[in-house]
């Protein structure tokens, strides 16, 4: 039996074929892509969702080069913070006095942490292999600052939520700037 329709099927197809085209090259489909590529890498596929996600430009990326640029700026916001927080506890006159080694112990580690995060972002056109080494090792400050809380025996989530972040922020900075080299 004939087709009675053939004018209305083929419409279908040809637009349905066009919509999957137009969205699949899409530049927010696109940078989608490269975010759930790289978060899938990450030792945390929800958080690098959700953190890069959190940056208005992570839509219009389209590159590796974008999503570290977005990525290591976000590990600078959250390593900066993070060493604020500690350095106002160090500072406070009522913080335990048997705290304030580890805690300039961890001021350390944040001054190192940040400074990797700010040297990878320098480095990402001229030497993103040197980017990608300082990436990986800004998580080590936020390890050395666990080792010093854990030591003196102090627990505080905001500390222990920024050592968090920070290393996640490392990791995810490293995943993409593996790519660039």
């Amino acid at each position: 039996m004939a087709m009675a329709h053939p004018i209305p099927v083929s419409f279908f197809l040809v637009t349905t074929l066009l919509f999957f085209l137009n969205h699949s090259l899409s530049p927010a489909h696109a940078a989608s892509e490269l975010v759930e590529g790289v978060c899938h890498e990450s030792q945390s596929y929800s958080f690098c969702i959700q953190a890069l996600e959190s940056d208005p430009k992570t839509p219009a990326t389209k590159d590796y080069m974008d999503l570290a640029v977005i990525a290591l700026k976000l590990g600078i916001s959250n390593s900066t913070a993070t060493r604020s927080y500690i350095s106002r506890l160090y500072k406070n006159p009522k913080t335990d006095p048997r705290k304030k080694p580890a805690l300039k112990g961890c001021l350390s580690g944040y001054d190192e942490a940040v400074e990797s995060f700010k040297s990878a972002l320098g480095e990402l056109k001229e030497d993103p292999l040197t980017a990608n080494y300082d990436a990986k090792v800004a998580s080590d400050g936020a390890v050395l600052c666990s080792d010093f809380l854990a030591s003196a025996g102090i627990k505080d989530s905001s500390i222990s939520d920024g050592n968090r972040f920070t290393s996640s922020f490392s990791n995810i900075a490293f995943v993409i700037t593996n790519h660039l080299g």
